[in-house]
């Protein structure tokens, strides 16, 4: 793509008109370097182009500390075009480079290229003594490369910016002149000095004025059609975005308008924040306001910038300017606020929000000294970015934050001015008005209900917090200041889309006392982050992607909306047994129509993201953001590009609605035979019955249809209403049409009046409508009441009073048919969006619907036999249960063909053919390898995926509602939160001790490991003991810790069970032992580990296990002497001949 001189825009940076003059007196050698091009790559193969030239000025050249894009501030440039400014200019498209990838620094020599294209500063070097230079030189990061190109001798030069003292580690101040070790340092603003800024110019004043409010942002400066980086920015441009230095001796890169949505959306997925800067005026106005002032400034004649927009990766809305998003799950942005109550618990406040949503949770909970509740929040809704109030985390929350969130981006926020307490935070959000247009009629509150819920039943307007809202209310005002200082607070809060959060765990605790209650009610089940992590639901261990995860083994949603509320379902199945079963009634309903799935499948594939694009068609139509954001201040050169792109969202949300209705419309016929009510529900019109929930949408998307042309608005960029949609263009349109019968009616009139048939209206613009008379008709009387306005040969032109009160009426008319014309998108989005209920409803209706069939799919396609689980509700006088007959894991099930996966029967709390026992707790044993962790975590997988409401892989699936799974798996520490493994595998055991009820299952694997042997039997024991005796919930309990099963071997409230294994062999010497694993889980202890089996397999040289093995003997002979003589002891206790011996000899060996 090439771009010309005038592409770069208005540029803002002429001191005066002394430097204007000056750069009049150009020498032949500053002529030829500004032939010159600058070139910007950008790496992308779309169709914005790869190579982007423009032209500098020859102030650049001239004056270091020029900002300038090349073009004089005055000079207009939005009316040449790019083919013309190609046309234009002398100078030879060069041929285009291999492009390089963004994110990879760019090679040396291409950098060396550009060098040798600059003006040379000093003696040329010759590469002999280049070369020798070279080799006494540090190796070079990409950065010092590029310092290279800024000039010097022999390319050792720094920046500008690095020479500025007041910008050194350690110097630097914030915007209150404090310094970088104070405790109150504000490292997102920085100090400038106002010397150095009056030494400026304009363009770079106003850039150092913004950059010292946003320093921890990168700027993209809109200059014209291009957006240019300046200083330690323009380095940051290089170095991760694979841009050119221009020439210079202080940082200068930049890119295109068109290119912008892909260059930030690299930096933001890096972690960077990216603030945009837009010109709020033109040339023209720029003069006007100059001329305008009393007393002004050099400073004063440059066009206004602002900025527009500052992105995270928390606040991304993907807005026309933005690149469509690559990903379909949600990504929050947290704001957290954490205190201790009056007993010493710990409370938390929080609200998040996913900003291409425009969905809020805001709440409020307590929570144990082991962050269990809040754990389990950043599992289920994992955060991109936190804000926190500074200085009131405790140490605990700190190594949440620095050990689960590693990638998370974390900002602290100043209490008060930043985070803002509740008072405040209610304060706000009634001034500034963002509900008003969603006022809640009921309440009679501009407040949403969930907000007004928060607030003092006292006060009814809404001032005051609640006894236990205060956090929740605190955590929403850092979140509300924060999208506030990002610029995108009215197009999100104006949604009134809030919910509250409540932890899923707190109904638990209020039921503790019924043990069948929580099955009857709407709870769910609770999965913290820790199983989350070890059943690999949502993401593997191996990379942190979906791979291997329940999550994609039963992901077959098409639509984005439905792939989110999947996960979500995912993070928290039903408990209840009769909302369970109609789920499964849909799977079955669903199933029994496979001609229909299909059909709705074919449907599903073609719908857009909904639930984002009516975020941003709500955005678009805000009158709030229309009257006072930057945004509609903000000259875009691609206006027309952005406009077809807003319609083309616009058209792709009505195209998807009407799909939506046809999905409706092939399923309601067949949905009075449905047995699930709520796959009626979704499938039927509410118009039709008053049962169903979906909204009729046929006539709005009618109205809709007929609202103006779609072909032509796409082609154009530009809506035109037709008549009846738009009652202001309507009534413009009216008065025009009426002025011009009058003025019509009145030329009829003069006509009779004066005799003369052809006079004729002549004119445009304002000097229209004047009466072109022939002077030979003039002979006779004239009306004292023509007013002459004009002649030409022959002819007199005449206006009267009527017609200038006609006219002016016209022109009326007409600016208000323009100006509804001009602001015609945003409102007929406006309109569309008043009706938000009913689209919103719709999407909710089919993503529900998408994931059913999803579950469907599943039990159609998996591999082997699947069944639909029996949830049965439990029973006071009967323990809980779970029978799996012939189950299989459902995730490696794929990774098998046929038969290779051995299926296996799992049943705790009740009989079963090869055992009596009820047993609550089955100890598990058998071989390294055998397969115990997996039969563990297959276990508590099927169980989430029966009372998900989809069918499991096995031949028979009963079990009463589980409402929580515990899973002890794995050894591992957490070194960013300083606990080792001994110390997580106790912590998850506490959690599990606190937290499990009989209702519970809990999945424990080699408890005891990470200490010394005898005291981690002796926790084992412990733990065994507390949970079949007194929680009694169902657990699957495996050890090595043989000694445990004898321990445990009588116990009606234990059951034991291993992995089988054939050995063949066997023999003193392990290396003729042949293992061979069956994968197995049968009743009855394993006799051993056959760990040398598992040495041998993972290549531990010979003489290692040799040596180990005879060692293991030696330890197996003196245990086994051990138990006989305690055992002879045992069973002479008591003896009267030599008691006091034997109690003494008893004493010793129970002290060993």
């Amino acid at each position: 793509q090439q771009m010309s001189e005038s592409a770069s825009g208005n540029s803002d940076d002429c001191n005066s008109e002394e430097d204007v003059k000056s750069n009049k007196r150009v020498t032949s050698r500053e002529s030829a370097i500004k032939a010159k091009r600058r070139r910007v790559l950008d790496s992308d193969s779309d169709h914005d182009g790869s190579d982007v030239e423009f032209k500098p000025d020859v102030k650049e050249v001239a004056s270091s500390e020029e900002a300038s894009s090349g073009v004089d501030e005055n000079e207009s440039t939005d009316t040449e075009t790019d083919a013309e400014s190609v046309a234009e200019s002398p100078i030879k498209v060069p041929s285009k480079r291999k492009r390089r990838e963004i994110n990879k620094p760019a090679k040396r020599s291409s950098l060396e290229n550009e060098c040798s294209e600059m003006p040379k500063r000093a003696a040329t070097v010759s590469l002999e003594a280049k070369s020798k230079l070279t080799s006494f030189a540090a190796p070079e990061s990409f950065e010092s490369q590029a310092n290279a190109c800024s000039g010097g001798i022999s390319g050792f030069a720094v920046w500008e910016h690095e020479k500025l003292d007041w910008l050194q580690e350690g110097k630097k101040k914030d915007a209150h002149r404090k310094r970088q070790g104070d405790p109150d340092y504000d490292p997102c603003t920085l100090y400038v000095p106002e010397d150095y800024l009056n030494k400026c110019t304009p363009g770079m004043r106003r850039w150092w004025q913004l950059k010292s409010q946003n320093f921890d942002a990168v700027i993209f400066y809109k200059v014209g059609k291009f957006y240019e980086l300046y200083h330690m920015d323009a380095v940051t441009g290089v170095n991760e975005l694979g841009l050119i230095f221009m020439k210079g001796t202080w940082a200068h890169s930049g890119f295109p308008e068109t290119a912008f949505g892909r260059f930030s959306d690299v930096l933001v997925q890096k972690g960077y924040k990216v603030a945009r800067v837009e010109q709020t005026e033109t040339p023209e106005m720029m003069e006007t306001r100059y001329k305008s002032m009393a007393h002004p400034t050099k400073f004063d004649k440059v066009v206004r910038r602002e900025i527009c927009r500052i992105i995270t990766k928390g606040t991304q809305t993907y807005s026309v300017l933005d690149c469509d998003p690559s990903e379909n799950h949600n990504k929050y942005l947290l704001c957290v606020k954490e205190k201790e109550d009056s007993s010493g618990q710990r409370v938390y406040g929080v609200c998040f929000v996913d900003t291409s949503v425009g969905k809020f949770y805001v709440g409020q909970f307590s929570d144990d000294r082991h962050c269990s509740r809040f754990r389990t929040l950043v599992a289920h809704y994992t955060p991109v970015q936190v804000l926190y109030e500074k200085g009131n985390l405790s140490v605990d929350t700190q190594k949440i934050l620095k050990g689960s969130l590693v990638s998370c981006i974390q900002e602290g926020l100043i209490a008060g001015s930043q985070f803002w307490n509740a008072s405040k935070t209610l304060k706000v959000l009634l001034e500034e008005g963002y509900f008003k247009e969603k006022q809640n009629p009921e309440n009679g509150c501009s407040l949403p209900s969930v907000i007004k819920s928060l607030t003092s039943e006292s006060d009814s307007l809404g001032l005051t917090p609640g006894e236990n809202s205060e956090l929740a209310l605190s955590a929403l005002g850092g979140c509300v200041f924060y999208l506030k200082k990002c610029l995108i607070d009215q197009e999100l809060l104006s949604l009134a889309n809030f919910a509250e959060y409540v932890p899923v765990d707190i109904d638990t605790a209020k039921t503790r006392s019924s043990s069948s209650f929580f099955a009857k009610t709407d709870q769910r089940m609770v999965l913290d982050g820790v199983t989350l992590m070890n059943l690999e639901v949502l993401q593997n261990g191996t990379n942190g992607t979906t791979e291997g995860t329940l999550l994609e083994r039963i992901d077959s949603c098409c639509t984005p909306f439905g792939k989110r509320l999947l996960k979500q379902w995912l993070c928290a199945p039903l408990c209840n047994p009769k909302s369970i079963n109609d789920r499964l009634d849909a799977v079955e309903d669903l199933l029994a129509v496979p001609d229909k799935m299909s059909e709705v499948s074919e449907h599903l594939k073609k719908l857009p993201d909904l639930e984002r694009l009516l975020s941003k068609i709500h955005s678009i139509g805000s009158p709030l953001k229309s009257q006072n954001h930057p945004d509609s201040r903000a000259i875009f050169y691609e206006e027309i590009k952005y406009s077809k792109k807003k319609i083309a969202d616009f058209l792709s949300a009505l195209e998807g609605f009407k799909v939506m209705n046809e999905i409706v419309d092939v399923i309601e016929e067949i949905a009075s035979d449905f047995k699930s009510k709520v796959l009626k529900q979704l499938v039927t019109r509410k118009a039709k019955n008053p049962g169903g929930r979906f909204p009729d949408l046929s006539a709005e998307l009618q109205r809709w249809d007929t609202a103006f042309d779609h072909n032509q608005a796409r082609k154009t960029g530009v809506i035109t209403p037709k008549a009846g949609f738009d009652p202001d263009y309507d009534k413009a349109l009216q008065d025009i049409k009426a002025v011009e019968e009058d003025l019509h009616k009145y030329l009829d009139k003069q006509r009779k009046l004066l005799g003369f048939k052809s006079m004729l209206y002549w004119g445009a613009g304002k000097n229209r409508y004047q009466m072109e008379i022939p002077e030979s008709a003039i002979s006779r009387n004239l009306p004292e009441e023509y007013e002459l306005k004009s002649t030409r040969k022959g002819y007199k032109r005449y206006w009267t009073k009527e017609i200038e009160k006609m006219l002016a009426a016209m022109v009326n008319a007409e600016e208000r048919r323009d100006a509804a014309l001009k602001d015609c998108m945003r409102r007929l989005f406006y309109n569309f969006d008043k009706n938000s209920k009913d689209w919103q409803t719709a999407v909710e209706c089919i993503a529900v619907l998408d994931v059913l069939m999803s579950f469907a799919n599943y039990s159609q396609d998996g591999d082997g036999p699947l069944c639909r689980p029996v949830i049965l509700l439990p029973v006071d006088s009967a323990p809980p249960f779970l029978e799996l007959k012939n189950s299989r894991h459902p995730c490696i099930t794929k990774t098998f063909f046929g038969d290779d996966f051995i299926p296996n029967d799992i049943v705790i709390g009740s009989k079963d053919e090869d055992s009596s026992s009820e047993a609550s707790c089955v100890l598990v044993t058998g071989p390294n390898m055998g397969g115990k962790s997996t039969l563990m975590r297959q276990a508590g997988l099927l169980v989430i995926m029966a009372q998900l409401g989809c069918y499991v892989p096995a031949e028979v699936c009963r079990l009463t509602p589980i409402d929580r799974v515990f899973t002890r798996l794995g050894a591992s520490d957490r070194i960013m939160s300083g606990e080792s493994t001994f110390f997580v595998e106790l912590s998850e055991t506490s959690s599990i001790l606190q937290h499990a009820t009989e209702h519970s299952l809990v999945l424990v694997d080699e408890l005891g490991r990470g200490t010394a042997t005898f005291d981690g039997t002796a926790i084992a024991s412990a733990v065994v003991k507390e949970l079949a005796e007194k929680i009694k919930c169902r657990t699957l309990f495996s050890t090595h810790y043989h000694s445990l099963v004898e321990d445990y071997s009588h116990n009606v409230a234990v059951r034991l069970g291993h992995m089988a294994c054939m050995v063949e062999n066997e023999s003193e010497d392990p290396s003729q032992e042949t293992i061979t694993f069956l994968y197995k889980f049968i009743e009855g202890a394993c006799p051993k580990s056959y760990g040398f089996n598992a040495a041998r397999l993972a290549n531990i040289p010979e003489e290692v296990i040799q040596k180990g093995h005879r060692k293991a003997q030696e330890f197996e002979k003196m245990t086994i002497s051990l138990r006989i003589f305690r055992y002879l002891c045992l069973v002479v206790d008591g003896a009267t001949r030599d008691a006091h011996a034997v109690q003494k000899l008893t004493a010793m060996i129970n002290h060993l």
